[in-house]
């Protein structure tokens, strides 16, 4: 009796967490924390028009975590294809560009903007959706570049980065309880929060359209406005597929999406196995 009424009180407080979360998102009263102030101002200074690297490079000598994420970067696979390593900050942020400095700023910031207490499970799916993002980035990154969309490769990693904040945000309102968001939950309003979250932060608009459509996996491209899209739905899928964490087989072939990306079932291990070394370095250069 007393097992059934735990189980009664947890339904009732799910059923309530997600009205609130329903009636938040539907009237787009979501508050977030802003980015600690430090890397606010640096996102700041990156997108001045008339900065340098060596203004940035100044900047960011303020954030220790940044700049050992960036010396990191600057040496990773996948964005140091001539394997010189580089030890100078100055240097790292010229071989980077801003670009690529504005992606590790960014994923620095929402790692401090959602903290759990240490040790707690909501810590726990917190990083674990974190390193989550920073994979399909990675993947995001590479395929814009095996599309020859080399213009579109930082945008693609920038969302593949933020793809899933909404997660983020979900679980962190859930507080002390992340055990009462169902991965349906998730799945159904992540998007969405995602969307919104990354619109208020000032990102470009094609950024957040490609989020907000993600789950879009059966509809074929409109022209050419949605290729961000098609990169980000083959990127999570190819990160769950390297991560064996696919709920159900994935039928490529049938997928517009992967179509559009030449992205097949024959070819996909071949392309998680291309793409190991350099997804690795990003993932072990962010987390």
């Amino acid at each position: 009796m007393q097992q059934q009424h735990v189980d009664q009180n947890l339904q009732e407080r799910e059923l309530c967490f997600l009205q609130d979360l329903t009636r938040k998102l539907a009237s787009r009263e979501i508050d977030l924390p802003p980015f600690p102030d430090i890397y606010a101002r640096i996102i700041r200074t990156i997108h001045d028009p008339d900065v340098s690297l060596q203004d940035v490079s100044r900047i960011v000598v303020a954030a220790p975590d940044l700049c050992v994420r960036i010396l990191l970067l600057a040496n990773s696979a996948l964005l140091n294809r001539s394997g010189i390593k580089v030890t100078d900050l100055n240097i790292a942020v010229s071989r980077l560009g801003l670009s690529a400095v504005n992606s590790a700023t960014v994923t620095l910031a929402t790692k401090d903007v959602f903290k759990a207490p240490k040790g707690s499970s909501l810590e726990y799916l917190l990083n674990k959706t974190r390193m989550e993002s920073v994979k399909v980035a990675a993947y995001s990154y590479l395929l814009a570049i095996r599309a020859g969309l080399r213009e579109e490769k930082h945008n693609a990693m920038l969302a593949g980065l933020l793809h899933n904040i909404g997660t983020y945000y979900i679980l962190s309102m859930a507080g002390d309880f992340p055990d009462l968001v169902s991965n349906d939950t998730l799945k159904q309003m992540g998007p969405g929060i995602s969307q919104v979250l990354v619109e208020n932060w000032g990102f470009p608009e094609s950024i957040s359209t490609a989020i907000e459509r993600q789950d879009e996996i059966e509809l074929a491209r409109d022209e050419d406005i949605d290729e961000l899209r098609d990169i980000l739905i083959c990127a999570i899928l190819l990160a769950r597929e390297a991560n064996n964490t696919a709920t159900e087989e994935t039928d490529y072939d049938r997928i517009p999406a992967c179509q559009a990306l030449n992205i097949n079932s024959e070819n996909v291990p071949q392309i998680i196995e291309e793409y190991r070394e350099e997804v690795s370095s990003f993932v072990s250069a962010l987390k």
